[in-house]
């Protein structure tokens, strides 16, 4: 069932009837397993939040949800005394053990496990990830020997020991929750979950693209550590039942690159809600705010217009969120700017969108989406954004878009992508005349709130849940014929 708050927060219109009713559907209990690749029981990532706000709706709808993904050392523990203390739930959790081999140490690697379900109703399976990554090499080599013996598992079906230990774990926990649809976003997760490896499993296949670094072709192809370790993938891909993309930039891009036929869908709108009454953000009046803000500052993410922009406009403060692109040279670089604030990786963004007044997202990449983009208009807070990639399609034709220099693909000698030259200017006359002019400032972010959230309210809450569904239905009738 929706919510009674989930139903006065969006409108729900479905006119697609090309499968079947949507009555007739609901009547379908489904179990879906989904196997996150991001670290952190609550990540910043934004693919992450899109990814669990998924499963949380569909808990909601009466489907059993689960998700296989890491928590960093004391989570669990903190959000069991949170339950406790804040809501008085009992969180029981069950701990187990898995041995995998290292190279790192001769008795191997002992993976603590823990399955819990969250009060959502979202069943997890949860692996450490500080030991899960000394296990493959430590911090240092996590992607690249992971990198390395996924590409001999796809191409070659050659398992190393350790990898050996988790894909089998991965398998176990798949059968054993017997699910109608597995969802990824990796090419392990594919293989380790494939017909040819899982042959007696009768459910649908899912991948959800969260950006073009994970598709095996195209000039972005496994440009981020830890994506698009094999052209194999591609194989892969094209025996999944479904493939999700989140924009319509990267369904293009699949298509133009691969010829690869993917359904666009935005993430589900409980991505942009209110986490637990499903309703629409507070409107914040940030005008009194001093901060310029941008979340998650790397190269690809921006970084070096934000420091150009930081000397250029040395009279405006500037506060930075990190997130999984921070590294510590770029901070180093951060911190000696005196107009510039590091706080560390926010899980609660409703404390970082308190203290913006403007939003900057000068990203140089080819982004799938901009979930902050919304989050910053549904809550008043004008943004300035490039024009890379699928951005444009989260600006929702709002100013101000500036457009820059995007990477194309090439990368140094290290693998990393060569960012072009950028000009400042129209990002200073921009800002600037956003955080001096009260008037036009107000205008914007009226303007921003209300289109952003009359967006929301239109989409279809269960677009995502009636395709899921559709592809049962399908697989069914092929599985008959």
């Amino acid at each position: 069932m929706y919510s009674r708050s989930s139903i006065d927060s969006l409108s729900s219109i479905s006119t697609d009837t090309s499968v079947t009713s949507f009555e007739k559907l609901a009547c379908t209990s489904m179990r879906v397993f989904l196997v996150q690749t991001a670290r952190g029981l609550f990540s910043s990532s934004g693919g992450y939040k899109s990814n669990i706000c998924l499963l949380r709706y569909l808990a909601s709808r009466g489907h059993s949800v689960r998700q296989l993904c890491y928590f960093h050392q004391n989570e669990v523990e903190d959000y069991v005394q949170k339950m406790a203390l804040e809501d008085g739930l009992e969180v029981r959790v069950h701990r187990e053990l898995l041995h995998l081999s290292s190279p790192l140490k001769d008795t191997g690697v002992d993976v603590k496990v823990v399955q819990l379900t969250m009060e959502d109703g979202v069943e997890i399976v949860a692996l450490e990830k500080e030991a899960f990554d000394t296990a493959f090499g430590g911090k240092g080599l996590l992607h690249e020997e992971m990198a390395r013996e996924t590409a001999e598992y796809i191409e070659k079906g050659t398992l190393s020991a350790r990898l050996s230990g988790f894909v089998t774990f991965l398998q176990n926990e798949i059968v054993k929750y017997a699910p109608t649809h597995v969802i990824s976003n990796d090419g392990l997760s594919m293989k380790a979950t494939s017909a040819s490896d899982l042959p007696n499993l009768d459910l649908c296949r899912v991948a959800v693209i969260h950006s073009a670094e994970q598709l095996p072709f195209g000039p972005f192809a496994g440009g981020l550590p830890g994506m698009a370790s094999s052209p194999g993938e591609f194989d892969l891909l094209r025996q999944l039942d479904g493939i999700w993309s989140v924009s319509t930039a990267i369904k293009d891009y699949a298509m133009k690159y691969g010829q690869l036929q993917t359904d666009f869908f935005v993430h589900h709108p409980w991505t942009y809600l209110e986490e637990k009454t499903h309703r629409m953000p507070t409107q914040l009046h940030n005008w009194g705010r001093k901060y310029v803000g941008m979340i998650n500052p790397c190269a690809v993410k921006g970084s070096g217009i934000l420091l150009d922009l930081a000397k250029a406009c040395s009279h405006l403060d500037f506060l930075v969120y990190k997130s999984w692109g921070s590294d510590e040279k770029l901070e180093q670089r951060l911190r000696s700017l005196d107009n510039i604030t590091i706080r560390p990786s926010c899980t609660n963004m409703d404390e970082a969108w308190q203290t913006m007044k403007v939003l900057l997202v000068p990203s140089v990449w080819y982004e799938a989406w901009g979930i902050v983009v919304i989050e910053a208009h549904l809550r008043g807070i004008p943004v300035i954004c490039s024009n890379a990639g699928a951005l444009p399609e989260a600006m929702r034709g709002l100013n101000h878009i500036i457009p820059v220099n995007t990477i194309k693909g090439d990368r140094d000698a290290n693998g990393i992508y060569v960012v072009p030259e950028q000009d400042i200017e129209p990002w200073a006359k921009t800002l600037n005349e956003l955080m001096s002019d009260k008037v036009l400032y107000e205008k914007l972010s009226s303007e921003v709130r209300g289109k952003t959230e009359r967006w929301l309210r239109d989409m279809d809450v269960t677009a995502l849940e009636r395709w899921l569904l559709g592809l049962e239905i399908k697989l069914e009738q092929h599985n008959i014929a």
